[in-house]
């Protein structure tokens, strides 16, 4: 065997062995199921990466969606206003002041969806986060109005919209 062949193995050796299954059988049937969509692999690492136990419930599962929307937008919300300081380009800045409308608009949303949440107000907690694929959208949207700047946000947005879908659907599940 060459020497990369070998550092393959005892790489996957070391991988199997020390990072165990995060979520129990159960666990991982709900995440899998709120994960059937365009990304899987991020959904699916989102949640096992962030459940405080293996055998989480809907409820967990909707705490680490809520949780991540907020981290997530907020990031977003700092880097937004961060490249509207240095943006020099028209088109860009416009794009980026309904970026920074539409990720203050998000964070705000989930920010109010946690506080529901932890008061067990599910309807109200889906309320807010109703709103927010549409706030999310007119960023990616804003970019592909003459004369199309280039878009800094892609990932960034493809991951919010994710988040988006996760939390709205793992919220869904919940009895309210």
């Amino acid at each position: 065997m060459n020497h990369s062949c070998c550092q393959f193995f005892i790489f996957l050796i070391i991988f199997l062995f020390t990072n165990p299954a995060a979520s129990d059988e159960q666990t991982q049937e709900r995440i899998s199921y709120i994960c059937q969509m365009e990304e899987f692999g991020f959904c699916n690492q989102t949640f096992n990466e962030n459940l405080k136990n293996p055998s989480t419930d809907y409820v967990g599962l909707t705490q680490i969606t809520i949780n991540q929307a907020i981290i997530n937008a907020t990031n977003t919300h700092a880097f937004v206003l961060q490249l509207l300081r240095n943006a020099t380009d028209r088109g860009l800045r416009n794009a980026l002041v309904v970026c920074e409308n539409g990720y203050s608009i998000v964070v705000q949303s989930f920010q109010a969806a946690f506080q529901y949440f932890n008061n067990k107000d599910y309807r109200s907690m889906m309320k807010s986060e109703f709103i927010t694929p549409r706030a999310q959208g007119s960023c990616s949207t804003s970019f592909s109005v003459p004369p199309f700047p280039v878009n800094p946000l892609v990932n960034r947005n493809r991951e919010m919209r994710i988040i988006i879908a996760m939390a709205v659907l793992t919220g869904h599940q919940l009895d309210y």
